[in-house]
């Protein structure tokens, strides 16, 4: 369960002035880590305004507190595969999301951009084992 979190650097720079015509996000999960009883979650949340038109970074920590075994489990698949249990995924994406949309928010208005989505919650599904994952694009 996310227990708390903070923003630990935030940026929006705008580079030219055009239409927008879209924009993408990108999340990053730089590190996971045992911190005492909580798991501590870093991550970079990118926001590209398409067309090169502006770039809002948003920067933070995540804490989850989690019982001792799926607390394991979590740093063991990090770890080895660094990937994180599907549903303590969905968790850390969307408190992700909530924090990073917020910040860019007001991060956007000041070098006068629209705000950034606030994407749905997070739905994260094993990939079925005879097929191939899809591929984004």
């Amino acid at each position: 369960m996310i227990t708390g979190g903070k923003i630990l650097s935030a940026s929006a720079e705008r580079f030219k002035d055009g239409q927008i015509k879209g924009l993408s996000v990108h999340m990053d999960i730089g590190k996971l880590e045992e911190d005492e009883k909580n798991l501590k979650v870093t991550y970079t949340c990118t926001f590209k305004y398409d067309e090169g038109i502006a770039e809002i970074v948003v920067k933070g920590e995540l804490f989850a507190l989690e019982d001792v075994d799926r607390r394991k489990k979590v740093l063991e698949d990090w770890k080895k595969n660094k990937l994180l249990t599907s549903d303590f995924a969905e968790e850390v994406l969307t408190a992700i999301n909530y924090a990073s949309a917020s910040t860019g928010t007001l991060l956007a208005y000041s070098v006068g951009l629209g705000a950034p989505l606030n994407v749905p919650r997070a739905r994260v599904e094993e990939a079925p084992k005879d097929k191939k994952p899809s591929k984004a694009g």
